[in-house]
């Protein structure tokens, strides 16, 4: 389990194929829809390893993100700058930079998918959804994300993240609704240890 949580944080990314279907429609559908939200809350369950865990997810644009576990000791939480990822078990946290998780792609100020770092690889569509594919351009890696609209309305459904090995997590999302009014230490973690490359340290 700790590894699929790894795996979420760093989100490495593979390059597209060569012959891989883009749909210039699809893919600005996904971008205009991305870049009206906001913020919004709801529910998710994630799926791994034949393993449902669920919680509470929150976004606020630009940068914040929080995913509260229910069935585990574990929070996801950003703050615009970095993402964290906290064991209450340990009391213990792990720092990546928000610019290289799945989430950082959905909470910046301005999302490109055609010109920016971005690149989409694939997309494809059916009666009631449209999904997108896509990497980091010049990153070599071993996964990829996509991303699971809803159509009629537009709406985020899932986001799936696959490694070079296989391994599939897909996130979800249920109840989803507008909220901007979250309170103003939301997205921040209190005094807790952290773990770096310098070792444990502490701060508030």
């Amino acid at each position: 389990m700790k590894k699929i949580f790894l795996f979420l944080l760093l989100a490495f990314w593979q390059l597209p194929a060569a012959a891989s279907s883009v749909n210039r429609d699809i893919v600005l559908a996904a971008e205009n829809y991305l870049n009206s939200i906001t913020g919004l809350t709801g529910n998710f369950s994630q799926l791994a390893n034949g393993k449902t865990e669920r919680g509470e997810f929150s976004m606020l644009r630009p940068g914040r993100v929080r995913l509260d576990y229910k069935t585990l000791p574990v929070q996801l939480i950003s703050n615009g700058r970095d993402l964290f990822f906290y064991d209450r078990s340990l009391d213990q946290i792990t720092t990546v930079p928000l610019t290289s998780t799945p989430a950082g792609i959905l909470v910046r100020q301005n999302i490109n998918l055609r010109t920016s770092d971005i690149e989409v690889s694939h997309t494809s569509e059916t009666a009631n959804e449209f999904r997108v594919r896509m990497n980091i351009k010049n990153q070599s890696g071993v996964g990829n994300i996509e991303l699971v609209f809803g159509k009629n309305p537009t709406a985020l459904k899932s986001w799936i993240v696959n490694d070079a090995t296989g391994t599939r997590t897909e996130v979800t999302f249920q109840n989803m609704r507008v909220r901007t009014d979250f309170p103003r230490h939301f997205f921040e973690l209190q005094r807790m240890r952290t773990t770096g490359a310098s070792g444990d340290s502490f701060y508030d």
